[in-house]
């Protein structure tokens, strides 16, 4: 009765009738083909990056598992990393979902998979299948010194926090400058340049910016950030990071913070040392403020981003752009 295979590339519409359906009815990928295929077609393979369980008799999807692959952005990498996304399955066929699942990793013989934005279903199962680590994601944030009122978050504690000066500088950078640095990654799954290029710089709808971290004339790391606008107030999210973690950035991260006028800058991450993001100047975040997650639409709350992941590799991390967590939902709040 039921086909389990890849999305073919003509079958896009079958695809986004079952996310309409059976997810959600103003699904991005639903209003938009150019974000469903910067975020699931694959161009090396001609198809969606979504399992589907094709119902052979009244020939629709039953379930679907999306996937997105480290190719998805950079054309030469080895898929040996893969981030599960949108899972769903029709409520009569309940166990088609692990069907999928399971096909999913014998397909890719699976040893680095993750996922980030579990749904409570989602949790459920992956328990299931042996995850090394599953949890929430950290959120680190430095607020701006300067600012008496926010209109976005709410910070108990206003008080300004002391830390050491650096040499160290933040300075804006082109795609051409991007590319005329080389940095390793130091974290699993490694990035190439193309990876960071396709993925941020030539967005579709999004406007992402990169910082440097320079000492004198050499880089050292690089933030990938996109501002939001909401409440007639902006604020900064780091949703990608490249090089080794920084001590004392904190100075910097103010003067970039008042001269742009931002409430603040979050970091959601899972790194296994927090204490690097603390060095660098980051606070983490207690449930004594609020600092929202969702924006589009905006929710003035504390919401927890669950994430699990198995990995043969000790480094394992995982940044908010990855798998699908900095989609837009609208056409909105991007600068």
């Amino acid at each position: 009765m039921h086909e389990i295979r890849f999305c073919k590339k003509d079958e896009y519409k079958l695809l986004q009738e079952f996310i309409k359906k059976y997810w959600k009815e103003d699904h991005i990928f639903v209003k938009s083909k150019e974000i469903l295929d910067f975020q699931h077609f694959d161009k090396k393979n001609q198809r969606y990056n979504f399992l589907v369980a094709f119902n052979k008799q009244n020939k629709e999807f039953d379930a679907v598992l999306g996937f997105i692959l480290q190719s998805q952005y950079d054309i030469n990498a080895k898929d040996i990393n893969i981030w599960t996304s949108l899972w769903s399955a029709k409520k009569e066929f309940p166990s088609l979902g692990l069907r999928l699942y399971k096909s999913l990793q014998e397909f890719f013989s699976l040893k680095n998979t993750a996922s980030s934005g579990m749904s409570e279903f989602s949790l459920k199962f992956v328990r299931l299948f042996n995850y090394h680590k599953i949890g929430k994601l950290y959120h680190f944030y430095i607020k701006n010194d300067k600012r008496k009122y926010f209109k976005i978050a709410y910070f108990k504690d206003i008080k300004t926090i002391s830390h050491r000066k650096s040499s160290l500088k933040l300075k804006l950078l082109s795609c051409n400058e991007f590319k005329n640095y080389e940095l390793k990654s130091n974290f699993y799954p490694k990035k190439s340049k193309d990876y960071f290029i396709y993925r941020y710089f030539k967005h579709p709808i999004y406007k992402y910016k990169a910082y440097g971290v320079f000492k004198d004339d050499k880089i050292l790391s690089i933030f990938f950030t996109r501002i939001i606008k909401q409440n007639k107030s902006k604020c900064m999210l780091i949703v990608d990071f490249l090089g080794k973690f920084q001590k004392n950035l904190y100075d910097e991260f103010q003067k970039l913070l008042q001269k742009q006028n931002l409430e603040f800058v979050s970091f959601l991450c899972y790194v296994w040392d927090t204490n690097k993001i603390i060095q660098m100047g980051f606070s983490l975040k207690n449930e004594e403020s609020i600092i929202p997650v969702y924006f589009e639409p905006f929710l003035k709350e504390n919401i927890d981003i669950y994430f699990a992941f198995k990995s043969e590799y000790k480094n394992y991390t995982i940044f908010k752009g990855d798998s699908d967590q900095d989609r837009p939902n609208i056409y909105i709040n991007s600068v």
